[in-house]
């Protein structure tokens, strides 16, 4: 909760705003510092105009007052669209309680700033002009990237990252942890005897956070469990149960197979949010760097001094075992014929 509130306050008031845009989150939006602060700063400008009277029927309720002025629950709405994508995709009503109480300290911010009088303080002005600079910015990101965006290539990008998913084996199992081995000796026993797993587990588990479920721990990879836990889980065939204790940090289980598969691949439209907002950087980051490429850029540095691009290293020749054999003179060589004949 304190997270939310302060993610939440932070986009309420930031008005000391970052400078990078362009690290492309979500469907539609830059998700950066940057990006959030000059949604805010969006706000900020659009309160120095006059705003038309909206219109609020009985589906705008009321949900507070300050001073008597009233709140409508599209005043909160609106801010909650404002807010990163992940908190959008939450259930409204579940972050409403959050959300109107920032909606309400905005506004009482926005009294007492505006009794201030701050509209021509020249904190306030640069810091409009930073913000303008910060917005043109980010719609001029995203107008770019959309020209180069289209559904095709989110699946087409889905199904290459889906292609370079390593296989990942899986094991769907459930466990009865107890203190002592004797114990899990007795449970082990009462198995082979033919009681039922899951309701022993329901009995002596003292893992609570699945007893009631017989012990269900759903399907898992062999690196998310301890390793005694995860060898053992592994090692057995569907429906098989371990007949010796497995001992861990946390205890003594009783371990049963259910079945084994290959981890599927997350579907398309589990992950098509995501899958988005990876294309959407992939896109910016090819943009950014053609717009580096095209643009004269010459750096000096703290002291003012031009600076020096390293140049590639010039690769050595490869050094020879043996000198080759120097030619003679002709002269000599006349010689060495004559001494033969």
């Amino acid at each position: 909760m304190k997270t939310f509130t302060a993610i939440a306050l932070a986009l309420l008031v930031g008005a000391g705003v970052g400078y990078g845009v362009f690290n492309y989150m979500g469907s539609k939006t830059v998700d950066t510092p940057a990006t959030e602060a000059a949604q805010s700063a969006a706000t900020e400008v659009a309160k120095t105009e006059p705003a038309a009277e909206a219109v609020h029927g009985e589906d705008d309720p009321v949900v507070a007052k300050i001073n008597g002025k009233p709140v409508y629950r599209t005043d909160v709405m609106d801010f909650i669209k404002t807010l990163p994508p992940q908190m959008q995709q939450a259930d409204p009503k579940a972050i409403f309680p959050m959300a109107l109480e920032q909606v309400i300290s905005g506004k009482i911010v926005d009294e007492k700033a505006a009794a201030a009088n701050l509209d021509n303080d020249p904190a306030v002005l640069k810091r409009m002009a930073m913000a303008k600079t910060q917005i043109i910015r980010a719609v001029y990101a995203e107008n770019a990237i959309d020209k180069g965006f289209s559904q095709d290539l989110v699946k087409k990008t889905y199904d290459d990252i889906i292609k370079g998913m390593p296989k990942v084996e899986e094991v769907h199992a459930r466990h009865i942890l107890v203190d002592d081995e004797a114990k899990a000796k007795d449970i082990i026993s009462k198995l082979a005897g033919g009681a039922k797993f899951e309701d022993l587990a329901k009995e002596f588990s003292k893992d609570k956070s699945n007893s009631a479920t017989g012990g269900d721990l759903g399907y898992f990879a062999q690196t998310d469990m301890v390793k005694e836990f995860s060898e053992a889980a592994f090692a057995l065939k569907a429906n098989e149960f371990t007949k010796t204790p497995v001992k861990t940090q946390f205890g003594f289980h009783v371990i049963q197979s259910l079945d084994k598969r290959e981890r599927p691949a997350p579907k398309f439209e589990d992950v098509k949010t995501q899958v988005e907002g990876q294309v959407r950087r992939d896109i910016l980051e090819k943009l950014v760097a053609e717009w580096n490429k095209s643009a004269t850029v010459e750096k000096f540095d703290f002291d003012g001094k031009p600076v020096v691009a390293a140049k590639p290293e010039a690769t050595p020749a490869p050094a020879t075992d043996a000198k080759p054999a120097e030619e003679k003179p002709a002269e000599d060589k006349k010689v060495e014929d004559k001494k033969a004949e």
